[in-house]
């Protein structure tokens, strides 16, 4: 286990270098339109997991703040991003029963439209690691949530990490949990998120191929940037996220950390090669 004192001090480093960012790109805005331009459109789509009773406070005026410094859209919905405008769109993960109960009325109160991600073979379960197991919405909660306002995605059967497993069984992950929410909720399944984030391009085409309209990772990168736009990046939101801390991932200030990972596994895959073969070049 991690001591708390680094996990505080990471995310602290991450909080002031997106805050670098984050400057950066006002400063930028700012030339743009000093030359007669209008900066681009900007859409972030957040994701969280559990919203617990103790929390529901707190995501509540996180979906204020949003609503403060962003226009909320549907993913279900072909958007256009328009210059100057920065929209956000709400997506969770799990179909955990903690939404229904906490963050759906939330979202009903200010009709802030949203996606749920669902584990097909999970409904009506206990879901999660061992000693934080939660439980699923049942099949019944899924079919009463307003279409009009949440939207339902799949998350495979069984939440496997997807480029872990052979290419045969991803497929039917893939695959078969659309057909299953499709038959079982009588609604098209149109959009697909990779368990924990972990996804390759082999995996990429198996979705394309499924008839998924657009699919969603866990980097935290701008998103719709383009109509026909197939994979979307997402970053991670918590209702503890500090309320700085949450203004910069709604700006999408933290889309730095994919070079960051990137250079991370080139370090690590460099030195590994280095203890390997010593007294050797390696690009």
């Amino acid at each position: 286990m991690e001591n708390p004192s680094h996990v505080s001090l990471k995310r602290l480093v991450k909080c002031g270098i997106s805050l670098g960012v984050y400057a950066a790109s006002g400063v930028r805005a700012l030339l743009t339109r000093l030359t007669g331009k209008a900066p681009r459109g900007s859409c972030v789509v957040v994701y969280y997991h559990s919203i617990l009773i103790s929390q529901r406070a707190q995501f509540a005026n996180q979906l204020d703040h949003l609503l403060r410094y962003a226009n909320p859209i549907a993913l279900s919905e072909r958007t256009m991003l328009d210059p100057s405008v920065h929209y956000a769109a709400v997506t969770f993960d799990d179909g955990l029963e903690t939404f229904y109960d906490y963050a759906l009325p939330e979202l009903v109160k200010r009709r802030i439209p949203a996606t749920m991600f669902v584990i097909a073979d999970e409904i009506g379960k206990a879901f999660g690691p061992t000693g934080s197991l939660e439980k699923v919405m049942s099949l019944k909660q899924i079919r009463t949530l307003p279409d009009d306002l949440v939207t339902i995605g799949s998350h495979t059967l069984t939440h496997p990490f997807l480029p872990s497993i052979n290419i045969e069984e991803a497929t039917r992950e893939i695959v078969q949990s659309r057909a299953k929410l499709e038959e079982i909720l009588n609604r098209k399944i149109l959009f697909f998120s990779f368990p924990f984030g972990g996804f390759n391009q082999k995996l990429v085409e198996i979705c394309r191929k499924a008839g998924y309209q657009r699919i969603f990772s866990t980097l935290p990168q701008f998103a719709l940037s383009v109509p026909d736009e197939f994979v979307s990046g997402r970053v991670r939101v918590d209702p503890t996220d500090w309320k700085l801390e949450f203004r910069l991932k709604l700006a999408g200030a933290y889309r730095w950390l994919p070079w960051a990972f990137a250079l991370k596994r080139k370090v690590i895959t460099n030195t590994f090669a280095q203890r390997m073969f010593p007294g050797k070049g390696h690009p």
